[in-house]
């Protein structure tokens, strides 16, 4: 009876020492899904800025267009 407890614990000790070392696969989804907003964030900063280049465009053809008219 002693020699299961005995085992018991020490395969407890080494299942608790093994997760430990073990990688956790939800830190690489986490890492994946921060790059992913970066970079979502980023391509809707290059979209806003040229959504303002477009912007200004049109607003000095509207001005060129009432001057001439």
């Amino acid at each position: 009876m002693e020699i299961a407890i005995l085992s018991l614990l020490a395969v407890a000790v080494f299942i608790l020492i093994f997760s430990f070392f073990q990688k956790d696969p939800a830190k690489d989804v986490e890492k994946q899904l921060e790059n992913f907003s970066i970079s979502l964030m980023q391509e809707i900063l290059k979209l806003k800025k040229k959504i303002n280049v477009l912007e200004e465009e049109i607003m000095l053809t509207d001005n060129k267009k009432s001057k001439k008219g």
